[in-house]
């Protein structure tokens, strides 16, 4: 009986022991999911919390650009607003300027066309007063031989002159014109050239005490230099005996087309004088037995007026440069100064 009680009371201590662990084990379970349950609800708080504040700042984001896009957009209409406007001011701009350079160009080529005229008119009088004076020197001329011939009716009399003749006898004139205005030309450069009657007497007494050092102590170079400039009366009248010298030029090749002209060819201001003399004398000469000897001559007279003109051109560009080495010359001396500025 104490044997069955013992073992009784062993089994009975093990339920107990198996009963509690069960027990315990079962609490620490529930412990277990309960913790467990409490993480993934405050895992559930925390992703909900992250997934709003993530909404919030992507609604802060998404508002950010569209004002972004809003602003955009105004600073872009703003741009093209501008664009607009200074394209339309360019545009404008553009407008006027075409306007004022087609009224400018329309104003010029009247300006020519009525210049153009002109000249031509002049040309044409010009011509017109040689072609008169060379027919009222022949009427003169007959007029004379008439007279000659009333009062001594000497059939070896002086002979009536002919067109060609009288407009020979012109060109002859002018050639001998040519030439002494060549003569005057070389006489001129070379006077400047040689230095002769250079300065006036004041300027040279001026350098003169310049170089002893009495004068112009306390002025720069460039006064002296102005000084001289201005009294250096020469060079201003080789500049304007320049500037003459090639209207005159001119106007002497301008009497060579007319000439030319009133021989028969044309003096196209397009074409040199040279070439049309050339033209006018092959035309001359083709018509052979019935070639006009007189107009050849003549021809041969104004080609050596032309060599004489472009002879002057090349002492003209000789005069120009002595002007100019002369004028540096005034300008910079060449001697040394003793005196101090």
């Amino acid at each position: 009986m104490v044997f069955l009680g013992v073992v009784a009371g062993i089994a009975l201590a093990g339920w107990l022991f198996v009963d509690h662990s069960r027990r315990r084990k079962q609490r620490i379970e529930e412990q277990v999911l309960a913790m467990k349950r409490a993480a993934m609800e405050k895992m559930a708080v925390e992703k909900a919390t992250a997934e709003q504040a993530a909404a919030e700042q992507a609604a802060l984001a998404l508002a950010a650009t569209e004002r972004l896009a809003a602003k955009r957009a105004v600073m872009e209409q703003a741009a093209l607003e501008k664009t607009a406007l200074e394209k339309g001011a360019v545009e404008q701009a553009i407008a006027e300027w075409a306007a004022a350079e087609q009224a400018e160009a329309d104003r010029v080529h009247l300006r020519r066309t009525v210049e153009e005229r002109r000249a031509a008119e002049e040309v044409d009088a010009r011509m017109q007063a040689v072609e008169e004076a060379i027919t009222e020197w022949l009427e003169a001329e007959r007029e004379g031989r008439r007279l000659t011939a009333a009062v001594t009716p000497d059939p070896a009399a002086r002979k009536n002159y002919t067109r060609v003749e009288a407009i020979h006898q012109q060109v002859r004139s002018v050639t001998e014109v040519v030439e002494k205005e060549a003569q005057e030309l070389e006489f001129i450069k070379n006077r400047i050239q040689a230095g002769v009657d250079f300065l006036p007497i004041e300027v040279g007494l001026t350098i003169a005490q310049w170089k002893e050092g009495k004068l112009y102590r306390h002025r720069t170079f460039e006064d002296l230099k102005l000084k001289f400039r201005y009294q250096a009366y020469s060079i201003e009248d080789g500049y304007e005996l320049l500037y003459r010298y090639h209207e005159w030029m001119a106007q002497h090749r301008q009497k060579l087309r007319v000439f030319i002209r009133l021989l028969g060819g044309d003096a196209d201001k397009t074409e040199s004088i040279q070439a049309a003399i050339e033209r006018l004398e092959r035309s001359e000469r083709a018509k052979y037995l019935e070639m006009e000897v007189d107009v050849i001559f003549t021809l041969s007279d104004i080609r050596a007026i032309l060599e004489k003109l472009i002879g002057m051109e090349a002492i003209l560009k000789e005069f120009e440069t002595v002007c100019r080495k002369r004028s540096e010359q005034v300008i910079s001396p060449s001697w040394e100064a003793r005196g101090s500025l």
